[in-house]
């Protein structure tokens, strides 16, 4: 009997680099935003944006690998593009 997986990953990474590269940095944008609102009020003023700017690269890079392992390139896209959209609907709400 022949072992099948569920879903095969699929080989269109150039998509996938795409979602990753622009899709990923987006979030990790909105994150650093959240991160610094957040900070602002419970850290010290001037150590708030410098742990924003510093968390992105933490957020992004992780997104940036996982975009390879979502079976499919439009899969991918559907999740980052929900990722960014909650993302930012919370910067926009949360904003004064």
């Amino acid at each position: 009997m022949k072992m099948r997986s569920a879903q095969k990953i699929q080989p269109d990474w150039w998509s996938k680099t795409f979602v990753g590269l622009f899709l990923g940095l987006s979030f990790a944008f909105a994150c650093s935003a959240l991160i610094t609102m957040w900070g602002i009020e419970h850290i010290d003023r001037g150590v708030a944006p410098q742990l924003g700017m510093w968390s992105i690269p933490w957020i992004w890079c992780p997104l940036f690998f996982i975009a390879y392992f979502i079976p499919r390139g439009w899969q991918a896209f559907l999740l980052y593009l929900g990722l960014n959209i909650i993302a930012y609907s919370l910067v926009f709400w949360l904003r004064r």
